[in-house]
């Protein structure tokens, strides 16, 4: 048999068992809806908070949503400035699209008519709070889709819950090293059960991101973000004279001779063929004074990987040799690793059948297997239920150079947020067979 491209169209949403309602609503609502789509995006901006401070933003999230007449659940157990927002709370087939709540403790420097101004505490410190993220962006993006969905709920058959979380950017007042560190953000709320507690099915987030045009969309098919995690290593040696080293046992040198072995791991340990790891020793501190050879060392530093296998390669042997390089030098190293983030990852064979739904209703979306290096603490949900995460792009038409996501610069074009909101109402409607 022959097939035109709308029968093998419709030939792919049977097969993978999706099925989705020609719509004009949709694009109607988008157009009706955007100047208060920008207008929450500048707001919000304009009063950034940090991660698990969200106080404010949680209000209005709460505010937003209760106009519309959506259900609202404020607060989830260690997560208490989480917003849940359900929507045909009576329907059974669950989709959950997820947007963030917190800023970050940069400095502003867009020069926007609409830009931060707010402070904020960091680790009991005052610093300045910006949106140099886009989580603005997201927030505004899913409250516009939440108002649209709800307006039309009798036009689809999933339930859909709206998931607003808190600390995607980590926790703002427990030190990362905390021995104590409370569970935060979307690990949060899987540890506490929202998963199960609204069987979703499927879980959708968007992220814009620099150096992709405005209204375009990539998604990845398999790892879309790195896993994070953050070590700490302490070297005790022996201080002595710096002009009789064989007095002691030097703590500087021991963890210099750390930092170089540390990269070897990934070029020796890792599978390269299965994806990448990284090891990045971003602060090395030793010493006293020149004519002191120091008795102690410190370093941190981050590990980042695309593949959960290396990923625990990269865990494992970091303590091993940090010991085994201070051992052979008659030091002692402590090391203290922080599981932050998994991989990311995007369920393939969604990714297969939500692209042609995207481009069907105009989205400029292709299957890209671009990785910006990053990590998403999306991945908790991801591990949970099938999901899809995708980059939208923020550069305005003819910028060139333009600042990367957590510069003080950073800046979104605001007509990517068309894209957006269709996006989460494509995700949001799109029915299980």
């Amino acid at each position: 048999m022959k097939l035109n491209k709308a029968t093998l169209f419709t030939s792919l949403l049977f097969c993978t068992g999706l099925s989705f309602a020609s719509t004009t609503w949709m694009e109607e609502g988008i157009n009706k809806n955007y100047a208060e789509t920008v207008q929450l995006r500048r707001d919000i901006h304009r009063h950034p908070e940090l991660g698990n401070q969200e106080i404010n933003t949680q209000q209005k999230v709460v505010n937003y949503l209760k106009q519309q007449g959506i259900e609202v659940v404020t607060g989830w157990k260690n997560a208490p400035t989480a917003v849940i927002g359900i929507i045909n709370p009576d329907k059974k087939n669950t989709v959950a699209l997820r947007s963030e709540l917190d800023a970050l403790p940069i400095k502003e420097n867009t020069g926007l008519s609409f830009a931060s101004q707010s402070t904020g505490q960091f680790m009991g410190q005052e610093v300045p709070v910006s949106h140099m993220c886009g989580h603005d962006v997201h927030m505004a993006m899913l409250l516009s889709a939440a108002k649209i969905l709800q307006q039309n709920k009798d036009k689809f058959n999933n339930r859909v819950v709206l998931i607003f979380q808190p600390a995607e950017e980590g926790d703002s007042i427990h030190d990362l090293f905390d021995e104590n560190l409370p569970v935060s953000g979307a690990n949060a709320l899987v540890q506490d059960g929202l998963m199960e507690k609204y069987a979703i099915k499927r879980v959708f987030g968007i992220h814009v991101m620099a150096r992709l045009p405005a209204g375009k969309m990539w998604i990845a098919q398999g790892p879309a973000l790195n896993s994070v995690d953050d070590f700490i290593i302490k070297v005790e040696g022996k201080q002595s004279h710096g002009a009789m080293p064989w007095a002691g046992s030097d703590a500087t040198l021991t963890a210099a001779n750390i930092v170089v072995a540390l990269q070897q791991i990934v070029s020796r340990n890792a599978d390269l063929s299965s994806g990448m790891g990284v090891i990045t020793v971003g602060k090395l501190t030793a010493g006293e004074t020149a004519n002191v050879m120091s008795g102690k060392a410190e370093m941190v530093g981050t590990i980042r990987s695309n593949n959960a296998d290396i990923r625990q390669t990269l865990l494992t042997r970091i303590p091993q040799v940090a010991e085994g390089i201070a051992d052979a030098a008659g030091a002692k190293a402590i090391t203290q690793i922080v599981k932050i983030y998994p991989v990311t990852m995007n369920n393939p064979q969604l990714v297969e059948t939500m692209v042609p739904l995207l481009q069907k209703q105009g989205i400029d979306a292709e299957i890209n297997n671009w990785n910006p290096g990053a990590s998403e603490d999306f991945s908790f949900y991801a591990q949970k239920a099938p999901g899809m995460f995708m980059f939208l792009g923020a550069d305005a038409a003819g910028t060139s150079d333009v600042q990367n996501n957590h510069s003080d610069k950073f800046n979104v074009d605001e007509t990517t947020m068309r894209t957006g909101v269709m996006a989460h109402l494509v995700a949001a409607t799109s029915e299980l067979e």
